[in-house]
């Protein structure tokens, strides 16, 4: 084999393994695990009538081609797999700024408009909010309420750890489609 092809292949054998690794959905932290240097804990609870993914990537306020071709290529930062019902969510997260970037369904899909953004703190548990998703008829709805108390609650429940050793910031997440 030449070594353009040897090349080739072996470019090709890197995107695949960076769209597989980009395809990875996000867990709950199991409580009191250390975080790694500048991360902090995106807090939530998703309430939702179908079972969905939920994507998010570091903010940008492009909506270009090539920003939404980059997802579709290298993957999301991170992603959620939703199932009916509702459930908290907990999640080790680099601190930055970053907004819900697409939300899919089987073969249906919405890109999620720039100005759905949340900001995570290092050290920090940051609620964003109850967020309901309601898919229907081929709709999707998607919004943030605020479920505070509830959430205190479960983190005195099931991250006592945590809760003891962070600070804990309510910021809502914005949300639009």
């Amino acid at each position: 084999m030449s070594s353009t092809k040897k090349g080739l292949c072996a470019l090709l054998a890197a995107v695949a393994l960076a769209v597989v690794a980009g395809c990875a959905t996000t867990e709950s932290a199991p409580d009191g695990v250390p975080l790694k240097p500048g991360q902090g804990l995106l807090a939530m609870k998703i309430i939702s009538n179908a079972s969905a993914r939920l994507s998010y990537q570091e903010y940008s306020s492009e909506t270009n081609f090539g920003s939404r071709l980059a997802e579709n290529f290298l993957g999301p930062k991170g992603a959620i797999s939703i199932k009916p019902g509702d459930k908290y969510w907990v999640l080790p997260a680099d601190a930055g700024e970053y907004m819900w970037s697409k939300i899919e369904m089987g073969n249906l899909f919405a890109n999620l408009h720039t100005s759905n953004r949340f900001r995570v703190k290092p050290n920090t548990i940051t609620y964003i909010g109850d967020i309901r998703i309601s898919i229907d008829n081929r709709r999707f709805r998607f919004a943030a309420r605020d479920g505070e108390a509830a959430m205190r609650e479960h983190l005195k429940e099931a991250y006592p750890a945590y809760l003891k050793s962070m600070e804990f910031e309510k910021v809502m997440a914005e949300m639009r489609l």
